[in-house]
């Protein structure tokens, strides 16, 4: 869980720097993360005014992903920038479209403000769709499987695919 205590957030703007295992996350093992590398780091500018604190800054972390084409490990940075409003008592109406989305409800006797869920959305909409090592991967040959990136192999590879023959006749 990663929290912040609201005793220590004062009143007008301040900032706040963070250090939590990247556990903390609580990341689902099919997440495409392989492993975390670093702790995770918050930095927040702060404002606080009656009724409400304002959290705006940065989250990242260093991960091991898998290349989505030659299947190697390889080590990342995974950043995103946080935008959150915590409301003392009730959050707004759930019917007003997107209202719930970065706003947390902070109870009238709560200690501290659990920023994980937050943190966690939004490093996992930066996670890549198609983890690549680099830009210019080779991947695998279909035929051996060897890394087209450490040596060529001689395989023959068919790479015309007739189900678009068709189209070659249209003008």
């Amino acid at each position: 869980m990663i929290r912040i205590e609201i005793d220590s957030i004062p009143e007008g703007s301040s900032h706040i720097d963070l250090a939590e295992e990247a556990r903390e996350l609580e990341v689902a093992e099919d997440s495409g993360i392989v492993s975390f590398e670093s702790p995770l780091r918050l930095k927040l500018d702060v404002m606080r005014s009656s009724g409400e604190i304002v959290l705006r800054g940065d989250a990242g972390v260093d991960v091991t992903l898998d290349c989505g084409r030659c299947l190697k490990q390889y080590k990342a940075r995974l950043g995103a920038t946080l935008n959150i409003l915590c409301l003392f008592g009730e959050a707004p109406s759930a019917d007003i479209e997107g209202c719930r989305e970065g706003v947390i409800e902070i109870p009238a006797n709560s200690r501290y403000i659990d920023v994980t869920d937050e943190v966690r959305s939004e490093l996992m909409v930066h996670l890549p769709v198609k983890p690549l090592c680099r830009e210019d991967c080779k991947g695998l040959c279909p035929v051996c499987g060897v890394d087209l990136n450490e040596k060529k192999c001689s395989c023959k590879r068919d790479d015309h695919d007739s189900r678009w023959d068709a189209l070659k006749n249209l003008k």
